[in-house]
């Protein structure tokens, strides 16, 4: 028997409500040519009982709980595909998605990644987001392929792994997923990947990226707050071995990333209940950088009482009103 052109690569852990709807979206493509493997990375739900009813439809790893990292992993060692399509265990493909994902893999063979466009939903009548392509713009044409190296070291613009699709012969050559990161392991193999390789953005809406509170990305209202500490690890990560301009991009980002976050944990530290969570989280983000005066600011803040902390919001922001007016005309800061 020959391989397959594609291996669907599906991680689950504990969806078992979900898997089969996510794993009747592939039996669902009008594109054929392809091998399921799913990686079951532990579950303790009913996921077990429900994948056997796809009997020889699939293959099954099931492992102890590694994260998402290793699970990725697994089922990049067991695939026999020219390309590796991911999906998670709890989102949906629309049935052309692999079809329009390999034509242009094929007309564009030069490319490291493959990535289609989508929405975030969280039921069938709600759509939380009409694009999965995050802070990039408007892209002209169906199909934008091209160098986004630096792109990608301003922010992660993939929202999920579902959308993605890359050929096996450059994961050999990048290597495997982190298994060291656990929220954004993603963002750190799109790094890598970036760096030689141009990607393929497919702006059609071909993955339904389902949002749950209870998933690894947590809650919208702590998405961000979790996810940019462990962005500013995989750029530290990628500085490393930064060409020089890189390296000013990354610095540049990564200093961004402390004040946003500082900001995010000061507002949400505000609100009722939230107050101890943003402040061990300040206390991490200082211990990563214990020179960073924003992080330092918000933390005050937020021990200071709410009079003082409004009076202390409007200082904050001359301040910050005065440091991009240095950056501007170039003065230290």
């Amino acid at each position: 028997m020959t391989n397959p052109l594609v291996s669907v690569v599906v991680t689950t852990y504990n969806q078992g409500q979900y898997i089969e709807e996510t794993l009747a979206s592939v039996m669902a493509q009008s594109f054929t040519d392809y091998e399921v493997i799913v990686v079951d990375d532990g579950s303790t739900d009913d996921t077990p009982q429900r994948l056997a009813s796809f009997k020889d439809k699939i293959k099954i790893i099931r492992q102890p709980n590694t994260g998402v990292a290793g699970s990725r992993n697994s089922g990049v060692t067991a695939a026999c595909g020219q390309y590796i399509a991911f999906l998670d265990g709890d989102d949906l493909w629309h049935e052309d998605k692999l079809t329009i994902q390999v034509n242009a893999a094929l007309a564009y063979p030069e490319s490291g990644l493959i990535a289609v466009d989508g929405v975030q939903f969280k039921d069938e009548k709600t759509i939380l987001s009409h694009t999965l392509f995050g802070g990039i713009g408007e892209l002209r044409g169906s199909f934008v392929t091209g160098n986004f190296y630096n792109r990608q070291l301003q922010s992660n613009f993939i929202s999920t792994m579902s959308q993605v699709m890359i050929p096996a012969a450059v994961l050999r050559e990048i290597g495997a997923s982190d298994p060291r990161i656990k929220l954004a392991s993603d963002y750190d193999l799109y790094i890598r990947i970036s760096k030689h390789y141009p990607f393929t953005l497919v702006k059609r809406p071909l993955v339904s990226w389902r949002y749950l509170p209870t998933s690894a990305s947590g809650s919208l209202d702590r998405r961000t707050i979790r996810y940019h500490p462990e962005d500013i690890q995989v750029l530290k990560k990628s500085r490393r071995d930064a060409d020089t301009n890189a390296r000013k991009i990354i610095n540049k980002t990564i200093k961004e990333k402390y004040h946003r976050v500082a900001r995010q944990l000061y507002d949400y530290g505000r609100r009722d209940g939230n107050r101890g969570y943003a402040i061990l989280a300040l206390l991490n983000l200082l211990r990563q950088n214990p020179g960073s005066v924003w992080v330092s600011l918000y933390l005050i803040g937020l021990f200071s009482p709410n009079l003082l902390a409004k009076y202390c919001g409007g200082s904050l922001r001359m301040i910050r009103d005065m440091v991009r007016r240095g950056l501007k005309f170039g003065l230290p800061t």
